[in-house]
Parts: structure tokens; sequence; C-alpha cells
């Protein structure tokens, strides 16, 4: 091997040395080595596709698998009105399909609608799924409004730090383009997909520049953001200055007009937040527990099972349905914030932490997806809960009756506890038997209480477990991004004093100790000093870097800014740092203004959720099961002096039974478990913004929560009034 050989050898084993794996990679491929600065804007499709909801993403292969079966186009007027709402959802699919997926839709659904009546006789729920199949023919071509919309209010969530990422970029690189590009990598979808697409229509030449890709997007922001397309124009207006602190100044300024802006629409919103939630304690709750109190008596003098399967509809579809809607409405008027946490896909150990570890050995430990231990919960509890309707069907309720009648020798309580259930013939005015209905009776409605629970406990497990570590995370990260204002500032004044960067980081990390940021900052030294890497490596490394235990794009990106402010010199590095010290505590302060704005309205709803709702629907449920009994031995007792007695025959005639309470408290405890988690939706959206991991992991532990204080009321009222109902007809 000669010397030019040996030269080139040993240079290459120093870039493998120096450089680190992404940048190899990048270099194989011939890219830039700072990949955030590239134009990638090819790959929009694949972005798209893993970006849109899975909602989306199903609605788009319906509309697709809808037109080719039917293919009725829409008139031109439609046809460009659904053309523009595809655009704005980033939907794939077509006015045509989306026309022929609303008639195909509705179509099946009314069919179906009649199938059922002719199975089960029931026209209440076939009349009731028909008009469902009618209204989804209007709510299908809905979809893609809907779906903009929802689109547009995540986006708007996203605004305030995307002015942030653009403004923060500038200041030491002056290129629009190149800013927009290292928003849309570090932004969340929607508002992230907006840039790839606006970057990808510009390479694909559909706008000469990006200034007027930009201007034609913005116009779509005109009603709903104003100060979004002002502080767009002054980052714009700030390319043509020439003196370098009008430049930045208006930078400044421009971050400035979207925070003031917010700030004001949070105090309208806030101010109208409040009525809204009373509205919404009307419709979710109040009008619920009024129909809960007045069904039961209907029932008694009517057909209870035409009563009951309205009340099936009411409170497991129509009431869950409005109330839903209703929360998703106020969520999607939320004025914009900062909520920059991810989900931590690139941490250590992501798949077993979302996992339940079992210890086997000392050495041998296996991870259980949360899933398994969800559904074995699910199962027995729903086995218990239909356990009375399963006797029934195989005969083994009959022997149970024996049982506990012989248990219970007390003349006076034999009626309603020395029974274990019973089913009633519901007889027309013709004498004949219409059909068999129950189970009613003391035991059945405690069992049901098993059906709700079912739920709660096997969804809210597989929530809870799921997020379990995460959520650990997710704090850790809040804690992160709260603490990093200060740390940044410190860190810029260190290097201002002379220290350099590569020492700044342990004495920050030695002074903001038992913190967050100091561990943070203290995991960046030690790569630095223990590891010898450098200081993009110390952060971003895949396996050692600091970032991978703290999933915040706000950190990633303020990171990013810093490696590249680095290479342009100490000075500008302490001006980027304490800069984006400044932006950091604007954009915190303007967060924790709108939690004080909303603390009253988040407090009620929070009420709801943890007590009002829970515990009135369980008084209600009570009072219904004192109601069915006492209705139940007064027909009992007409009935029996009918023969004797034209008045009592009358009264007999008139009155019925009422809805078991097996029936009804199932029906109920369903609904409470939906309105616990849209209830945990709307406070957690709220509260913080897009947060999916503290919105599942607070619908499990809420919904456990709530359904348990629900169940306890429920017994103990169960037991308290069937006691005083056995007494009141001694």
């Amino acid at each position: 091997m000669d010397e030019k050989e040996l030269f080139l050898k040993s240079f290459e084993e120093k870039l493998k040395n120096n450089l680190d794996r992404k940048a190899l990679k990048n270099l194989s491929k011939g890219k830039k080595f700072d990949d955030d600065d590239e134009l990638n804007t090819s790959d929009y499709e694949q972005f798209r596709l893993e970006s849109i909801p899975r909602s989306a993403n199903l609605y788009e292969k319906v509309c697709n698998f809808s037109e080719k079966i039917l293919n009725i186009k829409p008139d031109s007027k439609t046809e460009k009105k659904i053309d523009e709402l595809l655009y704005k959802a980033h939907l794939g699919c077509t006015p045509t399909g989306v026309i022929s997926a609303s008639i195909f839709i509705s179509l099946m659904v009314v069919l179906f609608g009649f199938f059922t009546i002719a199975v089960t006789k029931s026209y209440f729920i076939g009349g009731g799924i028909i008009l469902l199949g009618l209204t989804l023919y209007l709510i299908m071509q809905g979809v893609p409004s809907l779906l903009a919309k929802k689109l547009k209010s995540k986006a708007n969530d996203e605004i305030i730090i995307s002015i942030f990422y653009i403004v923060a970029y500038m200041r030491f690189n002056s290129n629009f383009e190149l800013a927009v590009n290292f928003a849309a990598n570090y932004l969340n979808p929607p508002l992230s997909l907006d840039f790839k697409r606006l970057l990808w229509e510009l390479d694909n030449s559909k706008y000469p520049n990006i200034k007027d890709g930009f201007d034609k997007y913005l116009e779509g922001w005109r009603d709903e953001n104003l100060e979004f397309l002002e502080a767009i124009y002054m980052i714009e207006s700030s390319l043509y200055e020439s003196e370098e602190f009008r430049r930045l100044s208006l930078l400044d300024k421009a971050l400035d007009v979207i925070l003031r802006g917010n700030y004001e629409k949070m105090i309208h919103f806030a101010q109208d937040l409040r009525g809204k939630v009373s509205t919404f304690n009307m419709i979710g709750v109040v009008l619920p527990i009024l129909g809960l109190i007045i069904l039961p008596l209907a029932a008694s003098f009517g057909n209870p099972k035409s009563v009951w399967e309205i009340v099936f509809l009411l409170y497991n579809i129509i009431f869950p349905a409005g109330v839903a809607y209703f929360a998703f409405l106020i969520a999607f008027n939320r004025p914009s914030s900062v909520n920059s946490i991810k989900s931590p896909t690139n941490i250590k150990n992501f798949k077993k932490m979302q996992k339940m570890p079992i210890k086997l050995s000392k050495k041998k430990t296996i991870y259980l997806p949360p899933l398994i231990p969800g559904l074995v919960i699910f199962l027995i509890f729903s086995l218990i809960g239909f356990s009375p309707i399963l006797l029934h069907l195989t005969g083994g309720d009959e022997i149970l009756n024996k049982v506990i009648s012989s248990m219970v020798t007390n003349k006076d309580y034999s009626d309603t506890f020395g029974i274990f259930q019973e089913y009633k013939s519901i007889i027309r005015d013709n004498g004949n038997i219409n059909y068999v209905y129950g189970p009613y009776g003391f035991y059945p409605g405690l069992l049901s209480l098993f059906i709700p629970l079912a739920i709660a406990f096997g969804l809210g497990y597989y929530l809870r477990y799921k997020y379990r570590e995460l959520i650990h995370v997710r704090d850790k990260t809040k804690n992160l991004e709260i603490q990093f204002p200060s740390a940044t500032f410190q860190l810029g004044n260190r290097i201002n004093e002379g220290i350099s960067a590569e020492l700044a980081f342990g004495a920050v990390a030695e002074t903001m100790k038992g913190t967050e940021a100091g561990e943070f900052f203290s995991i960046i030294d030690r790569n630095i000093k223990f590891n010898g890497m450098s200081i993009k490596n110390s952060i971003f490394d895949e396996s050692k870097g600091a970032i991978i235990n703290y999933p915040s794009d706000l950190v990633i990106s303020s990171m990013k800014i810093l490696v590249n402010a680095i290479d342009r010199g100490p000075e500008i590095t302490a001006k980027t740092l304490i800069d984006l010290s400044k932006y950091l505590t604007d954009i915190h302060m303007s967060n924790e203004r709108l939690m004080d704005l909303l603390a009253e309205s988040l407090g009620s709803m929070k009420g709801q959720a943890n007590f009002l709702a829970p515990i009135i629907s369980g008084i209600v449920i009570s009072i219904v099961s004192l109601v069915t009994t006492i209705m139940g031995k007064l027909s009992k007792a007409t009935a029996e002096l009918g023969n004797s007695d034209l008045g009592a025959a009358s009264a007999s005639s008139f009155l019925g039974d009422s809805i078991p309470t097996y029936l009804f408290q199932s029906v109920v405890g369903i609904y409470i478990v939906m309105l616990i988690a849209i209830l945990m939706y709307l406070v957690t959206n709220l509260e913080n913004g897009e947060d999916p991991i503290l919105m599942k992991y607070s619908i499990g532990e809420k919904m456990i929560k709530g359904i348990t204080k629900y169940s306890i009321v429920v017994c103990l009222g169960i037991f308290l009034f069937t006691f005083i109902a056995a007494n009141l007809t001694l």
C-alpha cells in the first residue's frame, strides 16, 4: 500500500469516527450534512398518508370503493365546493366518490333497518336505524367539511409554535424557504402537512416563489386567524430590509403580534366558554337525569319494551352523539397554544414501556400487552353482568330461585329478597301473551352493574397501563419545557462571558442541579467530556443523545437552532440563545394566561366527570329501583283484587310493569361511561391542546374512578330503597 492509499485510508477512518451515522447516510446519497436545511418535498404523498387521521384514511377508501360501484357525479357547483373541502382536508378522493359513498352507505343502513324490523318486529329499533340511514346521507357529505374544520382547528393549535420556528431560524439565516422547511420538520400535522404541500407545489412550479404560495395559502386563514397573516407578512417584509437591526425587529414583532392576538382570543373564548359549559351540562347531565325520572314512570303506564327501546336509543345513541358533537365544536374553537410534546417513539424501550412487565424469575421478565388483561377483565365482568339472561336461557334461574327461597325464611321479605329473578308475561287486550319480559328482581339489578364496569375497567385498565410509563416521560418533558427558557438564558450568558459552548453546558447543569433542565444539560456535558462527542452528537445521537429521553419538538428545534448558531461563532450563539429564551418565556406566559382564564370552566367539567354525573345518576337509578319495586307490587295487588272488585280490575289494567332495573341501569351505566370519556376528552383538549398521551391516560383513569363511584352509589341505593319498598308494601 503506497503513501497515497495510506492517507486516503486514514482519512476515511477519521471521517467514520467523527461523523454520525445519519450524516454518513446522507453523504452516501449525495445529500447535505444538515438535512433540516434541505428542501425535501418529493415525499409529500407518503407523508400525507402517514399524517392524516385513520378515520380520514378510512373515509377515503369508502369513497373510492363507492365510486367504482355507483359512480354518481354531482352538479358543477356542488363538485367545486366538495373539491375545495377535499383539498383543505388533504383527502385523496373525488367529489364523485363522496356523493357515491353518501348514497351507498345510506342505502345499506336503510335496508338493514327494514331487515331489523322483519326479524325482531321492533319498529322503534328498526325505525331508528332507518332514520339513521337517511341522516347518514347528509353526514357522509358533511365529512369533508367536518374533517377540514378539525384539521384547521388542530393546525390553529400549532400557529404560535410555527411562527416561533420560522422567526428563530431566520434570525441567523434569512431564507424564508429554508425556515418554512425547518418548521415543517418539527410541527405536528396538519400544519406540517400544509407546509409540506406548499413546498411540494412550489417544487412542482405551481407558484413562482414561496411568497406567492404563502399569500395564496393564507387566504384560507383570513377569517379564522388574521394575526397569522400579519405575522407572516412581517416575516416576509424582513427579507427586504438592508439593515440587520430592522430585520431582527420585524422578526421580533411578528412573534409579538401572534402572541398578543392569541391573548385577545383567549379572553373572548373564556367568556363564551362559561355559557357553553352551562349548555353542555344541561344537554349532557341535567336533561338525561330528568329523563331517568320520567321514563320509568311512563313504562309503568304503557308498554315497557317499547319504552326501554326508546331509553336505549336516547341514552346509548342520541344523547352520546349529541354531547360528543357539542364537545368537539367547543374543542375546535379553542385558541391556539403550544403543545410540542410528540409521541415518544424514538425513546429507548418505547414498545416495552407500553407493556406490563411480569417477572417469572430474577433473570427472566416477560412483557404482556395491556390489551390482553383488558380483554380478560371485560369478558369476566361481562359474563357476570349477563349471567341473569344466560341463566334464564339455560334454566339455571329456577334452581337459584329455589335455593334463595329456602334461605329467606321471613315471609315479609320473601317476595323481594326470596327470589333471584323473574320474567313477566306481557299480555295485550286480547288475552294472549305478547312477549316475556325481564329480568325483574333485586339480584339482577345488582349484577347489571358489571355491564358498565366491564367497559370502564376493561378499556380503562388498557389505557392506564399502556400509557402509565409514557405519562411519566410526558411529565418530565413538560417540566423541561417550563425550565428551558431559564436554562437557555443562562447558557447564552455563559457563552457571552467567553466560556466555550462545550464547557457552558456543564456550568449551567451545575447551577440547575436537581431540575429536569439540569439533568438534560448534564447528559450533554457527560457525552462531551466522557464520550468525546461533538455538541450535535451529544444532543441528537440515536443511542446516547440527551434528546431521546425528552420527546419535545420545542426542545429539539431549539437545540437544532443552537447547533446551527454555534457554527457562526460565539457572539451569534449567545445572542441566539438569549433571544430564544425571550421567545420561550413569552410562549410559556401565553399558555399560563390561557390556563388562568379557563380555570373556572375546566374545574366545572372536572367536577362533572369526577363526582356530579356518576353520583347523581347513581342516586336516580336507585330511585328508579324503588319505583320499579313499588309499581310491581301494586300491579300484583290490584291483579289479585281484580276478580272481586270492578275498580280494582280497572286499576289493574291501567297499571303495568316498569322497566326492569337490570335493563335500565345497564343502559344508563354505559351512558355514564361514555359521558366521562367525552368530558375528559374536552377537558384535556382545552387544557393542553392536542395531547394524545395525556388524553388517553386521563380517560382511562377517570373512567375507572367515575364508574366505581357510580356503582357504589347504585349498589347502596338499591339495597336501601329495596328494603324501604319491601317495608312499605308489607
